[in-house]
């Protein structure tokens, strides 16, 4: 399995910087494992899309995302990840792997996106979510 890896690094409007990790992991058949860590945000949130646009457009129809080790994430990254699965084709299926006790799945949950994505606790779960 090759693994490719991505750093971003942003400075935030205090001048501080921070970071967006992104890794990338393809599984067969036709799926690909987007491992995310740090903060998506309006400034690194695009990178996500590309990557997952990306993914789809080169036949990655099987979409794992990993964000048990996002400590913030805003509208424009939940837009992202909404995007993405609207552009996947009718045979693709995509799941998040999110701690259920985190900021994150609030965020998820106060968005009401629980109905439209498939969360579940554990990057094995949502491989094997996909697969299916």
């Amino acid at each position: 399995m090759t693994t490719e890896h991505q750093d971003i690094h942003v400075i935030s409007p205090s001048g501080e910087p921070r970071g967006l990790q992104m890794t990338e992991e393809p599984f067969e058949p036709a799926g690909v494992i987007i491992t995310v860590s740090g903060e998506l945000d309006i400034a690194t949130a695009p990178s996500l899309r590309d990557q997952l646009t990306a993914a789809i457009e080169a036949g990655r129809h099987r979409l794992v995302i990993d964000l048990s080790a996002i400590t913030f994430l805003d509208s424009v990254a939940l837009a992202a990840i909404v995007h993405a699965k609207q552009r996947l084709p009718e045979e693709g299926k995509m799941a998040l792997a999110i701690d259920p006790s985190s900021y994150v799945m609030l965020v998820f949950e106060s968005g009401g996106l629980p109905q439209i994505l498939d969360l579940v606790e554990t990057r094995e779960q949502a491989i094997e979510h996909v697969s299916a």
